[in-house]
């Protein structure tokens, strides 16, 4: 766990995160809980499907209804937009890491700048930066969480960066989910009811992988093998690679809740037809209203794209490799000998061999070849392109440009 802030509450964290992943209401209590940890004056958080537009998520914290008005005007996705350094800027930022307005877009002046968004709701409240987080970027839906920094703060640091960082896969892996809900899986009363009412498969499973429970969406899947299987009970994959990242993501789920966010988080699937599907593994809990008590987590199939994750990056956080078994991992699954992995890594081939040996150990597999088809079916089925809702984004004014980022 990181040095700034303990795995305690790090924990208590993402879990207020889950909640809100199967209860979207819980979205509140979630932001002001990071706010309050990291010192930050106000957040947002906007979720839109594409290209409709429509909301799926749309909550403020410690924003007073005055300035509620300002960010429902007209103008004011566009003013954003202008002040982050343009559409194209925007565009860019990476998933996998916060982004600092004042960074981002160095010739931006809190102080002078004529924007009107800024001029009108920032700088009343005393708002000097603001830290953003990418919820969702791609042609299903566009999507982000900003927290503002007030004056008396001090400038965003290195502790709010660090701990943002780490809870960044549980935040997009929540916004993931709740696109997959309905209206009529909001107003179920508990837990299990929703999982009836969502269209998208969710499977329960107990600590040692065996099925619980699967909804009707999840069982059409399971009777056909794809790609989602059931093995004497147990769910599985349709190929060995994701079944292993699959059991170690469950594993993680009956512990630290916060463990789970690097192991299992968009565990990509290829199926033999071309398609493309996303493991999400969502550890439930063992108080939730309508679980089983055994339940410790439940496994969402979605074909939602998600931020790339590098395969050699994925199974070096699923089966806990250490730096350099992972760059071993990455040379050999690209068919270099032992021998060029030692030359390559600058080391000689007795501790290359070491490496290998351990990470073979780790994975559970004998040979080169089964390093091959690990790296394989774990790698995402497509690449990350540049989405389609660029062009949304960019030609959108009014109501269609209110999206990406806010303060």
């Amino acid at each position: 766990m990181s040095e700034f802030i303990s795995a305690e509450r790090f924990s208590a964290l993402v879990g207020m995160i889950y909640d809100a992943a199967v209860d979207p209401t819980r979205w509140l209590d979630a932001m002001e809980a990071i706010r309050a940890e990291l010192n930050f004056h106000n957040s947002t958080t906007n979720l839109q499907s594409l290209p409709s537009i429509a909301r799926v998520t749309n909550v403020t914290s410690n924003v007073p209804a005055d300035y509620l008005r300002v960010m429902e005007r007209p103008e004011a996705g566009a003013d954003v937009i202008e002040i982050w350094g343009g559409v194209g800027r925007l565009l860019g930022l990476a998933m996998d890491r916060p982004a600092v307005l004042t960074a981002v877009n160095p010739d931006f002046d809190p102080e002078t700048t004529p924007n009107r968004y800024f001029r009108d709701f920032a700088r009343p409240q005393q708002i000097i930066d603001v830290l953003s987080i990418g919820l969702a970027r791609d042609e299903g839906a566009l999507g982000t969480i900003a927290f503002g920094r007030h004056r008396s703060a001090g400038p965003i640091g290195e502790r709010e960066l660090a701990v943002m960082t780490l809870l960044i896969p549980h935040l997009q892996r929540a916004a993931t989910i709740n696109r997959m809900l309905d209206a009529a899986a909001l107003e179920q009363a508990s837990f299990a009811g929703t999982l009836d009412a969502l269209v998208a498969p969710v499977v329960l499973v107990g600590a040692g992988q065996e099925i619980l429970y699967a909804n009707s969406a999840a069982q059409r899947l399971l009777e056909a093998g794809d790609p989602i299987a059931s093995s004497n009970g147990l769910l599985v994959s349709a190929t060995s690679g994701a079944t292993r990242a699959l059991a170690v993501a469950i594993r993680h789920a009956t512990g630290d809740q916060g463990e789970i966010g690097r192991r299992g988080l968009g565990i990509p699937l290829r199926q033999p037809d071309g398609a493309s599907s996303v493991l999400h593994v969502l550890p439930v809990g063992a108080g939730r209203a309508g679980v089983r008590a055994d339940a410790v987590a439940a496994v969402f199939v979605t074909d939602v794209s998600t931020p790339f994750v590098a395969p050699t990056e994925l199974v070096a956080a699923l089966f806990d490799l250490t730096p350099a078994e992972a760059r071993v991992f990455g040379l050999m699954v690209t068919r270099h000998t032992v021998a060029e992995t030692a030359a390559a890594l600058g080391v000689e081939r007795t501790t290359a061999k070491t490496h290998l040996m351990r990470l073979y150990d780790k994975i559970g597999v004998r040979r080169q070849s089964e390093l091959v088809q690990v790296a394989a079916s774990l790698a995402p089925p497509i690449s990350q392109a540049q989405p389609s809702s660029a062009r949304t984004v960019a030609s959108a004014s009014g109501e269609k440009a209110r999206g990406p980022i806010r303060t």
